[in-house]
């Protein structure tokens, strides 16, 4: 029995077998052999000691523990471990991270995209090749930091790296607005990677730190994201009559499907034809075999005017065979990735748009928030948050509605 000195009990030290027989600091592995977590200068990492004797194995983690002080981790390691180089890869995490998930593959997608930008740039991993698919430099950037232990990023790395980018804006209001907005994405993004109800499986098969990247790691405060319109949808709607219809027919009904149907960009690339009914006027908005929505709440029933309903019944006349409303790249396989069949079409809504005065990151975008601005002026925001197809009024109201008349008191 551990003797009491004036009321106080006090505990073993690590290099003392005792030590590691308190609590639950032992554990069976998978082999149902004893396990333990050691923590040494801001560094944890766990070690097998394969040993199903309880008492043999706090004699060899105190022994661990001793030599582990001596010489320090990479020794131990290399001794202990039979590898100084044996944690948890990035690489690694992110593929078990993904086969534990539920998610749908696009969201998989941009979570291990949020959390590799992360690492690059807190590993300071040159981003050159991010882009460079063609000559195999996405492919070398990707395994570089693949190649990253996850031990190294540490909460207090996130963090910094978080107040790096912030700082480089804190004199320009609207950069650092556009930054917090970044920063928020990414974390949000890439913590998803680290789900509560999976971390369970995930420590059971990997030897992952103790504490994770973004224990403790808080997003910024977000800045108002709501809509401010600042262009004439009318006047866009004659000029595309004038210029586009008959002259570029597949940014013409792009065009349309966001700036009159409100349809986000991924929904206009994928949509199908026959997720039109021009006898009753509507357009269906669901998921298929080529893109899953957004989320269960973005699907839906959207009216069309009589005007709208017509354009597209001509078109669809004039190519019966098509599959696909707009003529694009044959799809993909719905989880390979997040590339649009129709980028250049998209590419050329967007010159021809900030031609128009759409100056925004996302012009096509724009149209979606500035239809949702329209309703909600016209109808009401309910009427805009299921036109919108949103998941609540909250984000109808954070940010797409915007009062598209002048409001002042009247004291008669």
């Amino acid at each position: 029995m551990k003797e009491i000195i004036d009321g106080f009990l006090p505990g073993y030290a690590k290099t003392d077998s005792r030590y590691w027989l308190e609590g639950a600091r032992l554990f069976k592995d998978n082999s149902q052999a004893f396990s333990c977590r050691f923590s040494y200068r801001g560094k944890r990492s766990q070690i097998a000691l394969g040993l199903g004797n309880k008492r043999e194995a706090a004699s060899k983690a105190a022994e661990i523990y001793k030599h582990l002080i001596a010489h320090g981790w990479e020794d131990a390691l290399r001794k202990y471990k039979g590898d100084s180089d044996s944690s948890t890869s990035v690489g690694v995490f992110i593929q078990a991270a993904i086969q534990h998930s539920s998610a749908r593959s696009q969201s998989l997608i941009a979570y291990a995209k949020a959390f590799r930008k992360i690492v690059s740039e807190i590993e300071k991993i040159d981003q050159a090749g991010r882009f460079d698919s063609k000559s195999g430099g996405h492919n070398e950037w990707k395994e570089r930091i693949d190649a990253v232990k996850l031990e190294r990023i540490t909460p207090e790395r996130v963090n910094a790296w978080k107040n790096i980018r912030l700082r480089e804006f804190r004199d320009d209001p609207e950069k650092r607005n556009q930054t917090i907005v970044t920063i928020n994405s990414l974390i949000r993004n890439a913590k998803a990677l680290f789900a509560r109800k999976n971390l369970a499986f995930l420590r059971a098969k990997l030897d992952l730190p103790e504490v994770l990247p973004f224990d403790g790691v808080s997003m910024e405060k977000s800045p108002s994201l709501r809509y401010h319109s600042k262009i004439d949808a009318k006047k866009i709607m004659e000029n595309a009559h004038k210029e586009l219809a008959g002259n570029d027919d597949e940014v013409f009904k792009a065009l349309l499907l966001a700036l009159v149907c409100g349809l986000r960009r991924s929904e206009i690339d994928n949509l199908l034809w026959e997720k039109f009914d021009f006898a009753n006027r509507t357009l269906s908005i669901e998921s298929t075999k080529y893109r899953q929505l957004k989320s269960s709440d973005s699907a839906g029933e959207i009216d069309l005017n009589q005007t709208t309903a017509e354009i597209f019944q001509s078109f669809r006349q004039a190519s019966p065979e098509d599959q696909f409303v707009i003529k694009g790249n044959p799809p993909r396989q719905i989880n390979c990735s997040r590339d649009y069949r129709c980028n250049q079409i998209f590419d050329r809504l967007n010159n021809w748009l900030r031609s128009q005065g759409v100056d925004s990151m996302k012009p096509t975008h724009t149209l979606r928030k500035e239809v949702g601005s329209i309703i909600a002026a016209q109808h009401g925001i309910f009427a805009a948050s299921r036109y919108l197809r949103h998941a609540n009024l909250t984000i109808t109201a954070q940010l797409y509605a915007d009062k598209k008349h002048t409001v002042v008191p009247d004291f008669g």
